[in-house]
């Protein structure tokens, strides 16, 4: 983990984590900037909106927390970017891998789909691992005929 700071925020960036989908880039490119060194500049806009950017990353590979004396207000660095979100809001949902197979969901979950609208509503979902699918995103079992087995047995 590296850490961005300043006297009102901390961003908190794991890159283990980060699935490069560009949003806070496109979002807040005065902070996010691949081409900078460092590639963070918590002076490139107000606190506030560094949060909001932060709670739309979609890995959660960037996070953020408030040093002692900022001049954010508390409420606004609740969300779901929060270094301690978990903390506050403890996972309803788990998502297990399971070998050479789907990932297999438990508790309440919405699939949506790329024209934002619902696919499926459950508490247990079987989502497609291998691409090989005829009903992507759910898993149908066709990675057993194809001999799809990238996990250690």
């Amino acid at each position: 983990m590296k850490e961005y700071r300043n006297e009102h925020v901390i961003v908190h960036w794991f890159p283990e984590l980060c699935a490069h989908p560009g949003t806070c880039l496109r979002l807040l490119p005065k902070v996010f900037d691949l081409d900078q060194r460092p590639w963070v500049n918590v002076e490139g806009a107000e606190p506030e909106k560094i949060i909001r950017t932060i709670d739309k990353c979609p890995s959660g590979a960037l996070r953020y927390s408030l040093p002692e004396g900022s001049k954010v207000d508390a409420q606004i660095s609740n969300g779901v970017g929060s270094i301690n979100f978990e903390k506050s809001y403890p996972s309803a949902v788990k998502i297990k891998v399971s070998a050479n197979g789907p990932l297999l969901i438990e508790g309440p979950t919405v699939v949506i789909g790329l024209d934002g609208k619902a696919l499926k509503e459950g508490s247990r979902i079987a989502l497609c691992r291998c691409g090989l699918s005829e009903n992507r995103p759910f898993c149908d079992g066709v990675h057993r005929k194809k001999g799809w087995k990238p996990d250690q047995e």
